[in-house]
């Protein structure tokens, strides 16, 4: 087949039409829950972009390509503009979608937006974000919106964190993140993670740390999957770790906890770190006082 027999345009595709379409279709592959969701995410806010891959229709007027995008116009109800190539050969349709996807961290740093991009610092803002395991449909440009929104309190999370088997994950990370925006101590906080690391700490004021260790290795040895359902207790407790760390007080027991010690910016719970004015050293207070003199 010459691919100049088929019929190739520039469409702008309301909700209405692409309903149209997806009622007239007659067989396609089952949708990918969350997919439309995602594209409707970007559409609606107008983050859609331009996409380059065309809507394709076989021959008879079935959708070969492009469901979950018709879908996300519909669902957003957002007109989009699309590359529309028409008239393929259904047994052309074989060669669909067969190559290897691009990733967020593929897609970013081959575009230009994140050249720096990489898998642990999207998990540690996508952890601070949410708190929990992440929905699955979340688009990429959201993601990248988290990222971005988070992205210095990550960095110092996966640059300070924590290294050694059990140890550094995306729990402890993300609560480490997360205490970036309430402490002002960012030396202590790395000495958590230093605490945390080695095992050796400096007194009983550094026992929370000794305590979320072992309490992280207790786990480990046996085979227990602290990244399905217990992400979220071992978040929170990996917060109270840290506050207990940081004011000194001594916590030799790792247990349960309900509250976050250190809710996520934006919420009602969230307080901004003040910084407090340095004191007036005796000098300058003396010499403020003589000018007022004269």
């Amino acid at each position: 087949m010459k691919l100049n027999s088929l019929k190739r345009s520039i469409e702008t595709i309301t909700p209405k039409m692409a309903d149209d379409y997806l009622n007239k279709n007659t067989i396609n592959r089952a949708l990918r829950p969350g997919l439309a969701e995602k594209y409707a995410y970007d559409m609606g806010v107008g983050k859609w972009g331009m996409c380059v891959a065309p809507i394709v229709f076989y021959e008879s007027g079935d959708i070969a390509d492009g469901q979950h995008r018709l879908f996300a116009v519909s669902e957003s109800k957002s007109p989009q503009s699309f590359f529309v190539v028409r008239g393929l050969p259904r047994p052309e349709g074989v060669h669909i979608d067969v190559n290897a996807p691009r990733t967020l961290v593929d897609n970013a740093r081959i575009s230009g937006l994140d050249a720096s991009l990489n898998s642990t610092l999207i998990a540690v803002a996508r952890g601070m974000e949410f708190g929990d395991r992440t929905p699955t449909s979340l688009s990429q440009m959201r993601m990248l919106e988290i990222v971005h929104k988070h992205r210095r309190a990550a960095e110092w999370a996966v640059a300070h964190g924590p290294t050694g088997r059990w140890l550094r994950n995306g729990m402890v990370l993300a609560a480490l993140g997360r205490a970036c925006y309430h402490e002002i101590d960012m030396d202590k906080l790395a000495r958590f993670s230093e605490v945390l690391r080695t095992g050796f700490a400096a007194g009983a004021h550094e026992a929370a740390a000794i305590a979320l260790r072992n309490y992280l290795q207790m786990k480990g040895t046996a085979n227990v999957n602290i990244g399905g359902a217990l992400w979220r207790d071992t978040f929170l407790k990996a917060q109270n770790a840290i506050w207990y760390f940081m004011r000194g007080r001594q916590l030799t027991v790792i247990k349960t906890v309900k509250d976050e010690q250190y809710p996520a910016p934006g919420t009602k719970k969230y307080t901004p770190v003040v910084l407090k004015p340095k004191a007036k050293t005796p000098a300058k207070a003396k010499a403020k006082g003589k000018a007022k003199a004269k």
